[in-house]
């Protein structure tokens, strides 16, 4: 499991807003965990499940954090309709390419490399809390891991889209 932001795009691909995280509730308030935009998407769900943004024409997952820099750039989508993914993201004045299948396999070999134990990525994805830094051309500076200190968290099963609920060990 590989989670994401949500980018909404406007008809020139442009983004328009963006969405870092959404907690799902039960009935009673209990947090049951964070929505997986990713699998969702991959399921053939649609981001207005999520969310609706009025100026937008669509929205995707992306891999990255990229906070409120997200908007110094547009999307390039590939796949038939339906079924459209965020190939890459363009930077509107420098053209730099942020591609997706280049960040995926970054996060691919990290997992690998980590054999069987959790792989630390924050420095290819950023996070909700904390996204990537970067410069004025687009392209990522050095990553300053968080001086935050340890804070509780909240952990639930995973409910699978058939209702089912997954062990999160």
């Amino acid at each position: 499991m590989i989670l994401g932001m949500l980018l909404a795009y406007d008809v020139d691909g442009n983004v328009v807003a963006t969405l870092d995280h959404v907690v799902q509730y039960a009935d009673d308030g209990t947090p049951l965990g964070l929505v997986d935009f990713a699998a969702h998407e991959d399921t053939e769900g649609e981001m207005t499940d999520v969310w609706v943004v009025s100026e937008a024409k669509g929205s995707k997952v992306w891999p990255e954090w990229l906070g409120a820099r997200a908007h110094d750039f547009r999307v390039e989508l590939v796949g038939p309709p339906g079924r459209k993914r965020i190939a890459a993201l363009v930077h509107k004045t420098s053209g730099h390419r942020r591609v997706r299948a280049e960040i995926e396999a970054r996060i691919a070999a990290r997992i690998d490399a980590a054999h069987g134990q959790p792989a630390d990525i924050r420095d290819i994805v950023g996070g909700p809390d904390r996204p990537l830094q970067l410069d004025e051309q687009g392209e990522m500076k050095a990553w300053v891991p968080s001086a935050r200190p340890a804070l509780p968290l909240v952990s639930a099963a995973r409910q699978t889209r058939s209702g089912q609920k997954e062990d999160p060990t």
